[in-house]
């Protein structure tokens, strides 16, 4: 009787037992199950982050693209032709008249543009900016002396276009050479209409100088920048008025200019009367050549030119 209560006492026992590893081994289950699931989720996600790396990498085959150069806007065109043709017609003498943009690199206004003139002192021009590129490049040193003017290289470059000094601008231009200066004209600056040898130009060829001498890319010292800039802006009276054409004109504007001339005091007119500028806009930041090329004109007409130029820019 004792005997079958033990044994019925282990029996229970050991479905107790059971029970027990049963829940073990299904918590041990699910256990692993929930672990299987986790890494496969934590599998999943780190792939697609790595193909979308992938995805947004540039391909080794496809070269990566350009970035795209900003887009120049353009000022407002101004046009002066029907002035340039108005002013024309009210004055006598042979006259040409060119007026470039600079900003928008075209031709604003053109009136016999190609017609060749006898440059007078704007020969000048040519001279003076082929100088300043000697100093530029250790061809000439600008403290020299400037033959027997009594000035410095850089002093007579500064005089030929302040003064229009005729012996400084004819000293240099021996020094560089007649047919060589001809030469570096027509290669470098690439102005093939001219023939300064024999004082021969257009207004064409003297807007492509002065475009050279605004863009200035030969020559990068500041000094002989400033230099230049303010023998073209700064040119007081002396025997004459070198400003009375053009400049005078403007009441807005800062003009860089270089005349040409040749007074008949006898008839009292003027066989040339050429007058060369960078006009400047500053409030507008706006910069145009203009060249204006004539026999037998007053310059009293050549100023109110220069005034007709400032009221159309600003109509």
């Amino acid at each position: 009787m004792v005997s079958r209560k033990v044994n019925k006492r282990k029996t229970v026992k050991t479905k107790k037992n059971k029970k027990i590893w049963i829940k073990v081994l299904l918590l041990i289950l699910l256990g692993l199950l929930v672990a299987g699931l986790t890494i496969g989720l934590l599998w999943f996600i780190n792939r697609q982050n790595e193909t979308s790396v992938i995805s947004n990498s540039p391909s080794v085959n496809e070269p990566e693209p350009e970035p795209e150069e900003p887009k120049i806007t353009l000022p407002n065109k101004i046009d002066f032709q029907p002035m340039v043709d108005e002013w024309v017609q009210a004055v006598g003498g042979n006259r040409s008249v060119l007026i470039y943009d600079l900003e928008r690199e075209e031709i604003a206004a053109n009136y016999n543009g190609d017609e060749k003139y006898s440059t007078a002192s704007l020969y000048k021009l040519f001279v003076v900016y082929e100088g300043y590129r000697r100093i530029q490049n250790g061809e000439w040193s600008g403290n020299d002396a400037a033959g027997s003017t009594g000035y410095t290289i850089l002093k007579c470059l500064d005089l030929a276009i302040r003064e229009s000094h005729s012996p400084c601008a004819e000293t240099l231009w021996a020094k560089i050479g007649h047919t060589e200066l001809d030469e570096i004209i027509k290669k470098d600056f690439k102005i093939e209409n001219s023939d300064i040898s024999h004082l021969i130009s257009n207004p064409a060829d003297i807007m492509k100088i002065l475009k050279i001498f605004y863009l200035h890319k030969d020559i990068k010292n500041e000094n002989l920048i400033i230099s230049m800039k303010d023998s073209f802006l700064n040119q007081p009276t002396t025997t004459y008025n070198w400003r009375q054409g053009l400049p005078s004109g403007f009441n807005k504007a800062n003009v860089y200019n270089k005349v040409g001339w040749d007074y008949n005091p006898d008839g009292r007119y003027w066989n040339i009367y050429h007058d060369a500028a960078i006009v400047e806009f500053p409030d507008e930041n706006r910069h145009f050549i203009v060249v204006v090329m004539t026999n037998r004109v007053p310059f009293e007409r050549i100023r109110q030119f220069g005034t007709k130029i400032e009221e159309t820019f600003y109509k």
